[in-house]
């Protein structure tokens, strides 16, 4: 292993660790509740060694949103055939499983209602809403051009779309110490996305 290389695994490690670490405490505190000064003394670093990695508290909440977002983004990469209704039910399970597999303690930084407008805003900003509608109505018509998508198909797929993060939503807020998906939950999920889009 070169140098560079091992010197990578390291910072990427020690990002993680400040991951994992701040999201126990905002799930712990609540985001408002944490300060800088806290995670560090909880990873036993000084506050200018987490400032190397982060350059600011939201920024920290910036990358735990992010990591549904990527995996989201990890199930699109693998650029499944969408062409029958089968093969699109099986897309919305593996997306909606990419974002189960969030740790217990971001689901819970997620729930925090003070900051439930940033997780939003950093997801619109995402676009990654946009390309799951965009994907599935392109699916819809047949095309991988946008240009051609049947505006129905984008309508159905935008209202897939944002019912499943509605529908996930209202789980995270009747199951609030809940942290994963049952397969009951998942298949509920699932069921409401695809009526929706396939009606």
């Amino acid at each position: 292993m070169s140098t560079d290389t091992a010197v990578d695994a390291r910072r990427t490690d020690t990002r993680e660790r400040i991951l994992a670490t701040a999201s126990g405490l905002f799930a712990e505190r609540g985001f408002a509740g944490t300060s800088i000064r806290d995670i560090s003394d909880a990873l036993g670093v000084t506050k200018a060694a987490l400032y190397y990695h982060f350059a600011s508290k939201d920024d920290i909440l910036r990358a735990i949103v992010d990591q549904p977002i990527s995996a989201i983004r990890g199930v699109m990469e693998l650029e499944p055939d969408l062409g029958s209704a089968a093969a699109r039910r099986q897309f919305i399970a593996d997306i909606i499983g990419a974002m189960a597999d969030c740790t217990p303690e971001s689901v819970a930084v997620f729930k925090d209602p003070q900051i439930q407008a940033m997780v939003g805003a950093e997801i619109s900003a995402s676009g990654i809403t946009n390309v799951l509608s965009i994907t599935l109505a392109g699916a819809l018509s047949g095309t991988a051009d946008p240009a051609q998508i049947e505006p129905e198909h984008l309508v159905r797929a935008s209202a897939a779309v944002a019912a499943g993060l509605a529908v996930i939503d209202t789980w995270h807020l009747a199951f609030p110490d809940t942290a994963k998906f049952s397969e009951e939950s998942t298949a509920y999920i699932v069921d409401t996305v695809s009526a929706i889009l396939e009606r």
